[in-house]
């Protein structure tokens, strides 16, 4: 064996660098491995989230807005986030903030090397990598297996393209949350706009469905919304983004043991109900360095089992109908003030903001599928 540590973190992603942070700045003591290969070849991705008043990623943060819009189709809603801010950062440069934090530290081992396996060894756990291997106590893995899915499951699937036009088309003070303006027949689609500058903005064709699409589709909705939306025929295409991220009812906990813990996307902390994941996984990194240092259960807190059943009512509906997530989300957003659905979305909300969001969501297909969700 190379070396013992007390804690392996395997990939350093969103949720490896929030846990890395987190354990640098509650138990610089322990004795922590991350290990990832960190890919010169990953692609570059955008990572948004809200947060109320400043916090210490606004250092690393490269745009933000304190206003939205939201098209239902039929009418623009223009709302105040406040007391939120909503925020992006490049997944590079969060990485970066992170190892820079990282390195100089003596107990923190940054390892360029991709796991093999891991396997459990009386107290210990060994994990096999490129160069060898180590030992640990405990193991952080977020490394994913789509395949491994059940329950009901959609996907989140999009892809962007960062423009810069010849005249001025975008207002840089307010970002486009939903635009169901141009929606694919028959899907939950609906256009997402990052405006930068007056020129300058990320316009991305976003889907909540069971199936992909092809490139073509995606390039033809944000071509035909920047034409007859937008009313741009000219412009020049400087960066683009695609993804897709899973919105799952899966049960992540039952892969968990008391040695090896899953994380990020593995581990069930993309917010289903959304697909957003930054701060919902600083929010879990946070409570599961508290319970390593407590000597917790790594499972105490980490899941409201009240936000679950909420996450996997919504995945049945758009499942059972995925042509009815326009009219959910319009109604939601039409019906509830935004600070309200972002502090329930952040699983943070009072009972009253949720009677009230919930009763604005009241049918036969939420009835139906929230009993459904309970047992």
């Amino acid at each position: 064996m190379d070396h013992h540590y007390d804690i392996a973190i395997i990939g350093m992603g969103c949720a490896g660098g929030h846990i890395a942070l987190q354990l640098l700045e509650k138990a610089p003591h322990l004795k922590v491995a991350i290990l990832d290969n960190y890919g010169e070849t990953a692609q570059e991705k955008t990572w948004s989230f809200w947060e109320k008043g400043a916090s210490k990623w606004d250092e690393i943060a490269f745009a933000s807005w304190d206003q939205t819009t939201f098209h239902t189709g039929k009418k623009e809603l223009r709302l105040d986030l406040s007391p939120y801010r909503y925020k992006s950062v490049k997944n590079v440069d969060f990485i970066a903030f992170a190892k820079a934090k990282l390195q100089p530290q003596p107990n923190f081992s940054l390892l360029p090397y991709e796991v093999i396996n891991t396997k459990t060894d009386g107290n210990r756990v060994v994990v096999e990598h490129t160069k060898g291997s180590l030992t640990t106590d405990i193991v952080l893995d977020s490394r994913f297996e789509a395949d491994s899915l059940t329950g009901i499951n959609l996907l989140q699937h999009f892809k962007g393209w960062v423009i810069e036009t010849e005249a001025s088309v975008f207002d840089p003070s307010r970002f486009t949350m939903m635009d169901y303006q141009l929606v694919d027949s028959g899907t939950t689609s609906f256009m997402y706009i990052l405006p930068f500058t007056d020129r300058k903005a990320l316009l991305e064709y976003t889907y909540f469905s069971k199936e992909k699409v092809d490139d073509a589709t995606y390039e033809s909705y944000i071509n035909r919304y920047a034409k007859d939306i937008l009313g741009i025929d000219n412009f020049k295409i400087l960066e683009v983004e695609q993804g897709i991220i899973p919105m799952s009812s899966h049960n992540f906990t039952k892969a968990n043991t008391n040695q090896i813990y899953r994380i990020g996307t593995a581990g069930g902390w993309v917010k289903a109900s959304t697909g957003y994941s930054f701060k919902n996984s600083e929010r879990k990194a946070q409570q599961l360095v508290d319970n390593i240092i407590e000597k917790r259960a790594l499972s105490r807190k980490m899941y409201s089992k009240k936000y679950e059943v909420f996450d996997e009512t919504l995945l049945r509906v758009l499942h059972e109908n995925n042509a009815i997530g326009p009219r959910v989300f319009s109604t939601m957003y039409e019906k509830n003030q935004v600070a309200n659905i972002l502090s329930f979305l952040d699983e943070e909300s009072n009972s009253i903001a949720e009677i009230k969001i919930m009763k604005s969501l009241t049918s036969w297909a939420f009835v139906k599928n929230f009993f459904k969700a309970i047992f």
